[in-house]
């Protein structure tokens, strides 16, 4: 009974810390979906780590030996938890490879107490037949993935709403303390009462015993690389949030209880089902993306992941080997989806440039079940009527068709021509052309983030969200006949460069961008930044960060303009719209200076949360309504906030409004009730269009 408390507790607390940690890392690399992406390479790596060390103490002959080198490492661990909340202050910056410095950070903060925890359920499952010879020891590990499950869900209904960050790591490390005194405690008692138990003869497998070991990787690869491509794409619909990133992780955790706990999902019918609805999900979400509410998006992915899991899931449990090979077993599974993870977040982003990763996820599966299932009907073939007609050609069909349905898609040209494209961390960047209506334009993710005529003189009309009417054309206006001197512009978010056309040639402009794809898509086929006759910087990095570096830096210029235009796809980089993100720009501003925020997204409303979080660094909103782009749809509106300080007379433009029309919803009703953005709690959640 000791045993399995320890095990739910531990396997709680091991889902918990990663939606915390990735919380945390978030405003360092620029509020990127593929944060999450590497922080789940760190954790199925870890997970795998854990995994051979359980593998590797198991052969030790000794359970005595066993459970006291494991005491001691728990006991190292404990002493070592404060590196939580130490290590990320004095690590140093690798910001051109992000991938490499977000996993040195998490081996540092968590590395050993991780290890550890991933080596739990397995090594104590293993303890635990070794002492009763249960004949179920893979009940353990079922019931392990469910208090998974509770974990992942509590965190973002429970936890995210009403505790800060800080509080969050504080109340896990307390939680580690005690978890981390059971376990030494539970050690030592095996290590002082226990005696070199031989195991009794092997359990036989219900399984295959000619499995092939790498079809459990296969297997488990891909509904890892479904897992981070499912996650990605719901990412993209503005849910940059861990909030949304354990939905999926919780979906993933009860497939592997599901399967591990009802024989229906061992069946070729399930599996087969399964896949390929699974499937048929995935592709409709990547192609309907465009035209699908975000909750539509989200269902779609979740649906996706849900199905293609439950089928590898059920096929790795009716490959299971005998109970004296559970640690192996364990292993397999856990490399099976540290490589997943290292496609999705190292070799695809290297190899391809666009999200692919879905398609490989599934071709891997459908490859897999069909190599599997073929050889497993064969024998039935002759005998069987049923699996001559129905079972063994659809096994062969299914993966056929679906890849050539792959195929088709990925080679179908789009109606408009592809120039250029380019995929970095922060997102794929793609040029484009229509000669139909005569533009060129750079889409960031699947969001237009700027266009510009292919032939002929450039004008602000023509871009997509710089009209002359908009918000961003106001507040470059009032600024240049407001200051009698040159102004000196910061404009966070590159895109196309297309502000430039509002500058003066004595006005300095400087961009901030973080992804290098932009800046050189922005140089190389667009000729916005050209245009300035005047000075014009781009520094590659986090704007925040870059604004703070400037505040440290006597006599360095302040700004007369400050405008965050910084956004991948629909997804928000909170982390630049929050209270103390305002205070720095007004560090930064000129006196008198003004801010100028495009809030323009189909998914979330942000004027009434920036409402109230501008009030709050005592800044005065005004929004400001204007056409799209005329490529656009005209329902569209471009939608700027443009904040002055307290003292200023907010200028009376049409389409501008100092106060906001009464919300339906009874949360929103007043700017009292509203949330303020805050450094340690924001979430999209709270101005999603529901």
């Amino acid at each position: 009974m000791h045993s399995g408390i320890l095990i739910l507790c531990n396997a709680f607390l091991l889902f918990l810390i990663q939606p915390i940690l990735g919380k945390s890392l978030l405003p360092k690399w620029g509020g990127t979906a593929h944060v999450w992406t590497t922080c789940l390479l760190f954790f199925q790596t870890a997970l795998l780590a854990g995994y051979l060390y359980a593998w590797k103490i198991d052969k030790k002959p000794s359970l005595s030996a066993q459970a006291t080198l494991h005491a001691a490492l728990w006991a190292v661990s404990a002493t070592l938890i404060p590196a939580l909340a130490f290590f990320p202050a004095i690590l140093p910056e690798l910001t051109a490879f992000p991938t490499l410095a977000i996993l040195l950070e998490l081996t540092l903060r968590i590395g050993l107490p991780f290890l550890l925890m991933a080596s739990t359920s397995s090594l104590l499952s293993a303890w635990h037949f070794r002492t009763s010879h249960t004949q179920h020891p893979y009940a353990w590990y079922a019931l392990a993935n469910l208090t998974s499950l509770a974990a992942c869900l509590l965190y973002p209904i429970a936890i995210e709403p009403s505790i800060d960050s800080s509080r969050q790591q504080n109340l896990w490390m307390l939680l580690y303390g005690l978890l981390a005194l059971g376990m030494i405690l539970h050690c030592l008692n095996i290590a002082r009462g226990s005696q070199d138990i031989l195991p009794r003869d092997p359990i036989a497998s219900p399984a295959n015993q000619q499995r092939n070991p790498w079809l459990c990787l296969s297997l488990s690869a891909c509904s890892s690389i479904v897992l981070a491509a499912t996650t990605n794409h719901a990412s993209q619909a503005g849910m940059i949030v861990p909030g949304l990133w354990v939905l999926p992780l919780a979906i993933y955790l009860a497939t592997w209880w599901l399967a591990f706990w009802h024989p229906i999902f061992q069946s070729w019918i399930a599996q087969t089902g399964l896949f390929y609805l699974g499937s048929l999900c995935g592709l409709s979400a990547v192609v309907l993306k465009l035209w699908l509410p975000w909750y539509g998006l989200v269902a779609l992915c979740i649906a996706a992941l849900a199905c293609i899991a439950l089928a590898c899931h059920g096929l790795i449990y009716r490959l299971r080997p005998s109970s004296e090979s559970m640690p192996g077993f364990y292993l397999q599974i856990a490399m099976g989806g540290a490589l997943g993870s290292l496609f999705a977040s190292v070799i695809a982003p290297w190899c391809m440039n666009d999200y692919y990763e879905l398609h490989a996820g599934i071709a891997l599966g459908a490859l897999a079940l069909a190599w599997f299932h073929s050889r497993d009907l064969y024998p039935k073939l002759f005998d069987d009527p049923m699996t001559r007609r129905f079972s063994w050609p659809l096994t062969i069909l299914c993966p056929t068709l679906l890849l050539a349905a792959m195929t088709m898609l990925l080679v179908t040209p789009s109606l408009e021509a592809c120039i250029d494209k380019e995929r970095d961390f922060y997102g794929v960047v793609t040029v484009i052309e229509n000669q139909k209506q005569g533009i060129r334009a750079m889409l960031h993710g699947r969001i237009r983030h700027g266009t510009e005529p292919l032939e002929g003189p450039l004008h602000p009309d023509q871009t997509t969200y710089y009209q002359s009417d908009s918000g961003a054309a106001l507040a470059f206006g009032w600024c240049q006949s407001h200051f009698s001197q040159p102004l000196n512009v910061a404009v966070l978010g590159l895109g196309t460069g297309s502000l430039s056309l509002y500058a003066r040639a004595q006005d300095s402009m400087r961009y901030y961008e973080i992804s290098p794809a932009v800046c050189q898509m922005a140089e190389k086929h667009f000729r916005y930044l050209s245009s300035h006759r005047g000075l014009t910087e781009i520094l590659v990095g986090d704007g925040r960060k870059l604004l703070e570096r400037e505040t440290l830096k006597p006599g360095t210029p302040a700004h007369h303009l400050i405008v965050v235009d910084a956004f991948s796809s629909d997804s928000l980089p909170i982390h630049l719209l929050t209270t103390q993100a305002l205070e720095l720009y007004k560090q930064r501003l000129a006196p008198e200076g003004i801010l100028a925020l495009n809030i323009t997204n189909r998914n979330l409303d942000l004027a009434p949360i920036l409402f109230a979080t501008a009030k709050q660094a005592a800044l005065k909103p005004l929004l400001v309504e204007s056409k799209l782009s005329p490529f656009e749809p005209p329902t569209r509106q471009v939608r700027w906030l443009l904040l002055f300080p307290p003292d200023a007379t907010l200028p009376a433009w049409p389409g501008a409004r100092d106060q906001l029309a009464p919300s339906n919803r009874p949360s929103d009703s007043t700017a009292s009730n509203r949330p303020v953005w805050t450094d340690q709690f924001a979430s999209p959640l709270h101005a999603m269009r529901w």
